[in-house]
């Protein structure tokens, strides 16, 4: 058996999927049964959006209908697509969380690991009934297609295999690094604007990749720029960003190795406005400085690139900006960083300090470690 792809090409193999599906519906060419399922919800809302205004056009008002699987018999759903609309030519129905595609229960100890699980009376009827129907399906445009959303799905039920071979699946996992990346541009491109590489570097180093999320930020952006200007560059990012801890914690070590205290003391106000707990701020910084001082330790010994970012189990983007940081500081810096970290962090174990209070004196003693350090 040959190896399986690593995290990254996984990814971009379904990246691929989604620009060949848009591409497809773009072309007017339509399968009978989609299934798109996965943990990220908006892509599959995307494909359903992309697909309902491919297929139904000027129709969509009358053609597009919406079911919760749990309240629905799928072999109903079935009789009523093969009755056609009154309103519209074509249909779409789209199914949420189908419980006939949901993943296995918790194996009971008689059960082999693997077993495929004996299917019901019904799970047959309904894989027959949904088979019947797709073969009476025209092979070129089809009038009706049925869409099944789903967070997790059960590759070996029979439903499954029968749609991954009449009709399409697609995995809609959430997107890392340089496909999040491609995502992010592409977004833009379609509200009529563009995003230099700063910004997008920005974006990436938040903690939240939500595309939900990420995808009110980029609208927010592009409503701030107006008419008048065309790009979304890092600048528009800080202004704008609602912000999350990691990237914030990024911005914090810049402001203090760059020698600007004030500037850090406005981004710890900034979060502790929005309030992120003070133990998680003092958490990340120390999980932070201890990556810079691992990050120093292996450009010191040559190993840089793809190293960094195995090594220290993050994304390429992200051992990029630590590359860069560790250029502002010296080993000696990060080592009493560390050690204000760690008394800071006892004293608040301890009682002697108010955790606000605490991180509040801890830049004021970075910046002090730092220029002792420095002199």
């Amino acid at each position: 058996m040959g190896q399986l792809p690593a995290e990254e090409e996984i990814v971009r193999l379904i990246m691929i999927s989604y620009q060949v599906l848009l591409k497809q519906f773009k072309e007017g060419k339509f399968a009978p049964v989609y299934l798109f399922f996965g943990d990220e919800r908006y892509l599959q809302e995307e494909f359903t959006s992309r697909l309902a205004d491919s297929f139904l056009g000027t129709e969509a008002e009358f053609g597009l209908e919406k079911m919760d699987g749990a309240e629905q018999d799928l072999e109903e759903i079935i009789a009523g697509l093969s009755e056609g609309g009154l309103f519209a030519r074509r249909r779409l129905v789209v199914v949420n969380n189908p419980p006939y595609l949901a993943p296995p229960r918790k194996k009971t100890a008689e059960e082999e690991p693997g077993e495929e699980p004996e299917p019901d009376s019904r799970e047959k009827r309904e894989a027959e009934s949904l088979s019947e129907y797709l073969d009476i399906k025209a092979p070129d445009v089809p009038d009706s297609i049925i869409v099944f959303l789903a967070p997790g799905v059960d590759r070996r039920r029979r439903l499954f295999k029968l749609i991954d071979k009449k009709g399409v699946v697609v995995e809609c996992a959430p997107l890392k690094g340089d496909t999040l990346a491609a995502w992010i541009r592409r977004k833009v491109e379609r509200m009529g604007k563009k995003i230099d590489r700063a910004a997008v570097e920005r974006l990436l180093l938040a903690g939240d990749h939500n595309l939900h999320y990420l995808s009110r930020e980029l609208e927010k952006y592009c409503a701030y720029l107006g008419e008048e200007d065309d790009t979304i560059t890092a600048d528009t990012v800080d202004i704008l960003f609602s912000g999350d801890l990691q990237g914030n914690v990024f911005k914090l070590a810049d402001a203090l190795a760059e020698g600007k205290p004030a500037t850090a003391r406005n981004i710890l106000d900034l979060l502790l406005e929005r309030r992120e707990q003070p133990l998680l701020i003092l958490f990340m910084l120390a999980r932070h400085y201890r990556m810079l001082l691992q990050a120093y330790s292996l450009l010191e010994e040559g190993r840089g690139g793809g190293d960094l970012a195995s090594v220290l189990g993050v994304q390429p983007f992200v051992a990029r900006k630590l590359r860069e940081q560790t250029g502002l500081y010296d080993r000696r810096a990060l080592e009493e960083v560390l050690l204000v970290l760690q008394k800071t962090d006892y004293q608040i174990k301890t009682g002697c300090l108010e955790p606000v209070q605490a991180l509040q004196l801890v830049l004021s003693r970075i910046d002090y470690a730092q220029s002792v350090v420095q002199r």
